[in-house]
């Protein structure tokens, strides 16, 4: 028997799956990371919770919020330096969370993807509630309790509806990429537009002036 000849553009359908994954992880990170923070810091600036969560994190990283002014001031707390680096962190933690979503999630949860985000928005809910919030309770010297229950208000929900809201952003980002729709090139179509192009019929050209109309073309009429 002859050996089968590989599929034609196997290699181009392999490196456009994982640009597909590339482009859901890091759209995704972005768009989550967006959502996470507006509600969390939302809900701080409302006074659901005392937790400042862009801020903590950053001074944990830092080590110290220092005064400063300038374009910084744009990416996080004013006036706070600790406030981009909360901002550049978040931005990671959720690039390791969407490739987790990609990795493991999204091929174990074969549902819809709102049971992914579901369970994405879980596990994010879990590093923050959890590795997070016992991080800043060990190294700061304000208390933060698991899950914050020591932030004051509804800390504790606060951080659960906060990861929902950035699992559900995310995988819906990371489905949108998956899709057929956003990249495949519609060649049917297109070869289909191609020949209805091709089967009109030429105009025969006109030796008309434009300003001139039928009887005006006709000279000595």
């Amino acid at each position: 028997m002859a050996a089968r000849e590989p599929p034609r553009g196997g290699g181009r359908g392999v490196v456009r799956a994982v640009l597909r994954v590339v482009v859901g992880v890091v759209l995704g990170a972005i768009v989550g990371t967006i959502v996470f923070l507006i509600m969390i810091q939302g809900s701080f600036r409302q006074g659901y919770t005392d937790l400042d969560f862009n801020h903590v994190l950053g001074t944990m990283i830092k080590g110290s919020a220092e005064e400063e002014t300038g374009v910084s001031e744009a990416l996080g707390v004013v006036g706070d330096t600790a406030g981009p680096t909360g901002l550049y962190a978040t931005l990671i933690g959720a690039g390791v969370l969407m490739l987790l979503h990609a990795l493991v999630i999204h091929p174990l949860v074969r549902r819809h993807w709102t049971v992914q985000g579901l369970v994405l928005g879980a596990v994010a809910a879990l590093v923050v509630g959890v590795g997070f919030c016992a991080a800043a309770d060990a190294r700061l010297d304000t208390p933060t309790g698991i899950f914050g229950v020591d932030s004051g208000g509804i800390t504790p929900l606060v951080i659960v509806l906060c990861s929902l809201g950035f699992g559900l952003a995310g995988a819906r980002i990371h489905s949108l990429a998956l899709s057929p729709g956003w990249w495949e090139v519609q060649e049917e179509d297109v070869a289909a537009e191609i020949e209805r192009v091709a089967a009109l019929e030429p105009s025969e050209p006109s030796l008309e002036l434009a300003e001139q109309g039928p009887e005006q073309g006709r000279v000595g009429a």
